[in-house]
């Protein structure tokens, strides 16, 4: 890897700060859903959430521009199911030429989406994600799609959202009108401000046929635009852990006690200089990552998941350093670092550690190779002590 981020890149990532920072509601400050809806809308209607998707896929150079960029979406928390559409939907729409998916997420309407999660690893041990698949049944000019999708972000508030189906033994996805008869959205709940998620039940709903799509390598798009969508969460991570640090630094230095600024205590530099190095990591992981998934690079796959995993945990550790080293004020709704803190939490739950550890392990089993032979096929173990020197 060989890539530096040049002057455009730094101006698109300043332009879509500047952009966020003016007119995004504060999720702390409670916006109703009429400010949340307009904010959305103009969000959309900029195409800010299109530069992710629309970046080369097969250019690493490209990948981690684009991934940096992203970034913007963590330091400023946005209302709206932004990583679902920008990391996760949009790409798919793409790169399937889904164009009634394509027109509905351009047109301001809220779409979402329950994102594929990793899969129990097959026999080659590679990671995969496979979409949680609903029944769909013919009826007429279309389908009638029935199931449950769990926790779905932003649901209460959405217009549509999309469903993996099955349809005539071939997997499809469906655009799903959520003002239709038969659809039920439980009540909005978790930890984030910016994305509450929500039950969707979905009783016989009738979908017309331009809703659906089922293009032969939907599993392989989904797959690949699932892990695409890992990224982009990491650089939200880091973009948040980042703007999380240089507040506390601000507050830090400003903030006097013993006649000293508080920042100046060893207790506080340390702990902050530990949480910046970890999502200094975090950051170069998730370049590296992003460069080897384009270059189609052995082991990529596995490194998502790695680089998920310790990305979600930087976020979490910057954000409870934030929260201790404002003091008692950091518990307060004044200061805004609770804001970061639970999107921090609700990224640290959403990296689904039990299904990415067993991802990972089996990754590493495999690098190691077959297990040794048992006894009688190969040099027999020696005891403690049988050779000299094992007590000495």
């Amino acid at each position: 890897m060989d890539h530096r981020i040049d002057d455009e890149t730094a101006a698109l990532r300043a332009a879509l700060l500047e952009f966020l920072r003016e007119r995004m509601p504060d999720p702390g400050a409670e916006p109703g859903p009429g400010t949340r809806l307009d904010a959305w809308r103009e969000l959309v209607g900029s195409e800010w959430l299109e530069h992710f998707a629309s970046a080369d896929r097969a250019d690493p150079a490209a990948r981690v521009a684009a991934l940096h960029v992203a970034e913007a979406f963590g330091a400023v928390p946005v209302t709206g199911p932004v990583d679902v559409v920008a990391g996760y939907l949009l790409p798919l729409a793409l790169a399937t030429t889904w164009s009634a998916g394509l027109d509905r997420l351009r047109d301001g309407s809220l779409v979402t989406a329950l994102v594929p999660g990793i899969d129990a690893p097959g026999p080659d041990a590679v990671p995969r994600r496979r979409a949680q698949r609903l029944a769909a049944v013919p009826d007429g000019h279309g389908v009638r799609v029935s199931g449950v999708l769990p926790q779905v972000a932003c649901a209460a508030g959405a217009d549509a959202v999309v469903v993996a189906t099955e349809f005539g033994g071939r997997p499809a996805v469906a655009l799903v009108e959520l003002d239709r008869p038969g659809v039920v959205v439980g009540e909005p709940s978790g930890v984030d401000l910016r994305r509450p998620v929500a039950d969707v039940a979905l009783d016989a709903v009738a979908v017309d046929a331009a809703g659906v799509h089922a293009p032969p390598d939907l599993l392989d798009r989904e797959d690949a635009c699932a892990a695409g969508h890992s990224l982009f969460l990491d650089a939200e991570a880091v973009g948040g852990g980042t703007e999380v640090i240089a507040r506390t630094v601000a507050y830090c230095t400003d903030r006097v006690q013993f006649g000293r600024p508080i920042g100046s205590f060893q207790a506080v530099r340390h702990r902050l200089a530990d949480v910046t190095a970890k999502v200094e990591g975090a950051r170069s992981l998730a370049y590296r990552v992003a460069w080897d998934l384009a270059a189609a690079a052995a082991g990529a796959p596995a490194d998502v998941v790695a680089s998920r995993m310790w990305s979600s945990g930087a976020y979490l550790a910057a954000g409870e350093a934030a929260v201790q080293c404002h003091g008692g004020a950091g518990f307060t709704w004044e200061q805004g670092v609770h804001v970061f803190y639970r999107a921090a939490l609700a990224g640290r739950g959403g990296a689904d550690l039990a299904a990415a550890r067993t991802a990972l392990a089996a990754h590493l089993r495999a690098l190691a190779g077959p297990a040794p032979a048992g006894p009688g096929t190969g040099r027999a173990a020696e005891p403690v002590g049988a050779t000299g020197g094992a007590h000495r």
